[in-house]
């Protein structure tokens, strides 16, 4: 069974003919311009700043076979959170299985096709994985609201990671989404590991909002074991335009994302959300970029994070504010919650402002849990693990509630997320 190594990219594209991939499609200018990228810069070491607590040196010591079409047959029901309204597109290991069965919403374009010859914008010194992708996947998913699109079912996106005959897999999703102006959408994307102890999922999205559309995309990243799952998203926000993007990330023992948001043109709006509730060994790494380009912009940013065992989560919030962005608005808040004396927060929160009539503040906060309302608590009889779990879920809940759509925000009501279930 043919490999593909990641340790050296010199050989890489004959590796990929050796794995069954198309000669034409590594002739293309943006694989071409992604291979060089890779060759120069390689993939990331302990040492580099960006990635030095993600345990990357076992990830790259493995060689890894690329993820096929798999036949298994797959129900959107099967998965949770099962959102029964929504316009289900079901990915396996990356690849569209259900596509002929969309095609009937008015105004909606879900469709396959080959990658464009684009040059990926990300710096590959800082972030080379979507260059990886670019690599990996030949093909990309297209989801695209016209101008008569009118459904206000949300679109969700799940994502099968299922183990197959050889392991382990590098599982390689591509999807570009675009909004066209005035349109209003919402799009949820789960991961789901199935028969998949051993992996690297690599997932690469761009999201286009045309001037005065509105998005609400939810990110879910639960229960993937030893998956290790590396996601990145940018999103290019036009004027009067909003992208709300919202991460839930449970149970998983390795998760690092980087998500990053442009504000181009006048009265644009990026708001970015993160929950991460995390137990055992696991190591989640969030990293978060909003670009403040055009004036007259706001961006706010909140992520909060259970930590318990010996959970290590890291959180590099960015935010720039160009010299042409007068009269901005940027907020960013991270506050962590420590359970365990042996789990651990790496937080830097970053702002580098560039013109001088802005509003901007960042701010991170770290503790444990409020002794003296946990022992008024037990002073009425509730033990003291419904306890934890009454005052998690009051500190995790301001996130929850700016989900948008209500089936999801009731799933994550209550103890979903907390590690202390009674």
């Amino acid at each position: 069974m043919n490999m593909v190594q990641l340790t050296s990219f010199d050989t890489f594209a004959k590796q990929l003919i050796d794995c069954g991939s198309d000669e034409a499609a590594i002739k293309n200018a943006g694989f071409i311009h992604a291979l060089s990228a890779l060759q120069k810069h390689g993939l990331p070491s302990p040492k580099n700043e960006e990635w030095k607590y993600f345990p990357l040196p076992t990830l790259l010591k493995q060689s890894y076979i690329p993820a096929s079409v798999s036949k298994t047959e797959f129900s959107a029901s099967s998965f949770r959170p099962y959102i029964e309204q929504a316009i289900h597109v079901i990915l396996v290991n990356g690849f569209p299985v259900n596509l002929d069965e969309l095609s009937s919403v008015s105004g909606l374009e879900i469709l396959s096709s080959k990658k464009s010859a684009d040059q990926i914008s990300d710096d590959p010194e800082k972030n080379p994985f979507p260059h990886l992708n670019r690599l990996l996947s030949q093909d990309e998913i297209l989801i695209r609201f016209n101008s008569d699109y009118s459904d206000d079912r949300p679109v969700h996106i799940i994502h099968i990671l299922h183990g197959q005959e050889f392991n382990p897999l590098i599982i390689s999703p591509s999807i570009t989404i675009q909004i066209e102006e005035g349109i209003h959408a919402f799009v949820i994307e789960s991961f789901h590991a199935v028969d998949l102890t051993d992996g690297l999922v690599n997932t690469a999205v761009s999201i286009l909002a045309e001037k005065s559309s509105v998005i609400h995309h939810v990110i879910i990243e639960e229960n993937l074991c030893d998956v290790v799952q590396i996601y990145n998203c940018n999103s290019i926000v036009k004027g009067n335009a909003l992208v709300q993007d919202h991460v839930i990330i449970h149970n998983s023992n390795a998760v690092r994302n980087t998500i990053s948001g442009s504000l181009v043109d006048l009265h644009a709006t990026y708001n970015i959300f993160g929950i991460v509730s995390a137990n055992g060994k696991s190591y989640v790494d969030n990293h978060t970029i909003v670009d403040h380009i055009a004036p007259h912009c706001e961006s706010n940013e909140m992520y909060k994070h259970i930590l318990t065992d010996s959970s290590t989560a890291i959180f590099n919030g960015k935010i720039f504010v160009r010299k042409d962005a007068q009269k901005t608005n940027a907020y960013q808040s991270n506050r962590t919650l420590l359970l365990s004396p042996t789990s651990t927060i790496n937080t830097k929160p970053q702002l580098e402002i560039f013109a001088d009539d802005v509003k901007c503040s960042h701010g991170a906060t770290t503790g444990s849990v409020d002794e003296e309302a946990l022992n008024y608590l037990r002073s009425r009889g509730i033990s003291r693990d419904v306890a934890m779990n009454l005052l998690t879920e009051a500190f995790i809940g301001e996130v929850i509630q700016k989900i948008e759509l209500d089936s999801l925000r009731s799933h994550y009501e209550g103890s979903t997320l907390l590690a202390n279930k009674e």
